[in-house]
C-alpha cells in the first residue's frame, strides 16, 4: 500500500490532469484534530475499498490553493474525475461513510469549480 501523497500549490493541476478516474483530495492543516481524524479513516478506506488515489494537500503552507478553491473550513475534501473538479464532498470520517458519498457523488454531473 502506498502512502497519502502530498499535493502543493505548484503541482497540484500537473498531478490531477496526469490522474484518471476519480481521485479525492483533501485539505488538512497541522494542528486540526478534525483533519487527523479524517487522514486515519482516509488511509482505512484505501485499505478496504477499491483503490481511488488519495491526495492531502497542507492548507497552511498552500494559500494560493486554499484561496482559488474559496476553503474557510478544515478538513475540506474535494473528488476531481480525470483531472477536473467534479464536487465537494462530505462525509463523515468513516471508510463506509466516505466511499458511499464519493459513489452518490459520481453519479450526479460534475460541478462548476468555486
Amino acid at each position: 500500500m502506498t502512502t497519502i501523497a502530498s499535493l502543493t500549490d505548484l503541482n497540484f493541476h500537473h498531478v490531477l490532469a496526469e490522474t484518471s478516474g476519480a481521485a479525492l483530495v483533501f485539505f488538512t492543516a497541522p494542528n486540526c484534530g478534525a483533519c487527523r481524524n479524517l487522514k486515519i479513516a482516509l488511509e482505512k478506506y484505501r485499505r478496504e475499498f477499491p483503490p481511488l488515489p488519495v491526495f492531502e494537500v497542507d492548507a497552511v503552507h498552500n494559500g494560493g490553493l486554499v484561496n482559488a478553491l474559496e476553503i474557510f473550513h478544515l478538513p475540506a475534501m474535494y473528488l476531481y474525475v480525470d483531472g477536473h473538479y467534479h464536487c465537494e464532498l462530505h462525509s463523515e470520517p468513516l471508510p463506509t461513510r466516505i466511499h458511499a458519498a464519493i459513489q452518490a457523488a459520481l453519479q450526479l454531473p460534475a460541478e462548476d469549480e468555486p
